[in-house]
């Protein structure tokens, strides 16, 4: 992916405040000025305000009436006070609704709500390198991502492709709340800390027991705290780098097969693993072809346990949940 630019604060809960704040500055000033003059001249409600309004906009029409000696001295100071505060925030005001906050105030929103109808998405947290090729991977096989990312600075990408994406720590419940983790399917933690990765797996197991839960690790012991801790998956980039270096050197034709496959055809061909769940249990395989793929699919092995694997089963094959198949098809799995 391309390097990820700066991007200007998205201002997502004070906007709301901001407003109400500049618009009782203006309120303010033009209720001091009306009453001013109602209590000083004794004017009516309608020529006070006629007053205050022509005075902060420096429009000069001339008085609404004859002016006492204290109403020119409160004239004066509703000048001097008044016409700053008014000033200011009229200005912010519409720098605000027209050029910065309310742009962004309104695309976070839209953002959030699209957020609140995904279902069986993925959450990415981090956007490390580890997590920008797990992002650009997911895009290219049309899943549904939603990144959480703490450094506002490697968001400006995310805006322009319209990823839905939350600012803030990925291990705080709101913020995984926020990203639609009670309805995600899996989770990607990509922190560049073990021990960060470890909290966000925690905190989201604690939120959706049933999410798939696949962590960065940098080397296998905090592989193991990682599985401990309630990962389903914990991946070594280090461990799987060396592997893919080794095979393209011992085994560079499959290798290449594979790669040439993946990069020509994104969205057609799909080497995938699945993990049998209890739905499957007693079933044959063919009914998972026909149900998960639409038949589309051929199935290269079936792992029964650890160390015993089925090569190429036939459709009558009795499958059992725990089992793992590997298979290519052409389309991403129906359910």
């Amino acid at each position: 992916m391309p390097h990820l630019p700066a991007v200007p604060s998205l201002m997502r809960q004070s906007f709301p405040r901001k407003l109400v704040f500049l618009s009782s500055l203006v309120f303010a000033a033009l209720l001091f000025g009306t009453t001013g003059y109602m209590l000083i001249e004794h004017w009516d409600f309608s020529d006070s305000l006629f007053m205050t309004v022509i005075t902060l906009a420096t429009i000069g029409y001339g008085e609404t009436h004859n002016l006492s000696l204290e109403g020119r001295y409160f004239t004066i100071a509703l000048i001097v006070f008044g016409t700053g505060v008014v000033g200011y925030g009229i200005s912010s005001l519409t720098l605000m609704l027209f050029q910065g906050d309310l742009p962004l105030y309104l695309r976070r929103k839209k953002m959030e709500k699209l957020i609140a109808h995904m279902r069986g998405h993925t959450i990415i947290c981090g956007l490390s390198h580890t997590g920008r090729y797990a992002l650009e991977e997911l895009l290219g096989t049309q899943h549904q991502v939603v990144v959480i990312e703490k450094d506002e600075a490697n968001t400006m990408l995310l805006q322009e492709l319209d990823i839905p994406f939350i600012i803030g720590d990925a291990s705080e419940d709101e913020n995984l709340t926020a990203a639609g983790i009670t309805h995600a399917r899996a989770l990607i933690s990509c922190l560049s800390a073990d021990a960060d990765n470890a909290f966000v797996v925690v905190t989201a197991k604690s939120l959706n027991s049933k999410v798939l839960a696949v962590a960065k690790a940098e080397n296998e012991s905090s592989r193991k705290k990682l599985l401990a801790v309630g990962a389903d998956n914990v991946v070594i980039p280090s461990h799987l780098g060396g592997m893919n270096m080794a095979n393209i050197v011992a085994h560079p034709e499959t290798l290449h097969f594979f790669e040439h496959l993946h990069h020509r055809y994104p969205n057609q061909f799909h080497a995938q693993v699945h993990v049998l769940d209890e739905r499957w249990e007693g079933q044959p395989l063919e009914r998972f072809l026909r149900e998960g793929f639409d038949g589309k699919a051929m199935v290269i092995a079936l792992e029964r346990s650890p160390g015993e694997v089925e090569f190429s089963p036939g459709p009558e094959v009795i499958m059992h949940s725990g089992e793992s198949l590997l298979l290519i098809s052409t389309q991403p799995h129906n359910n």
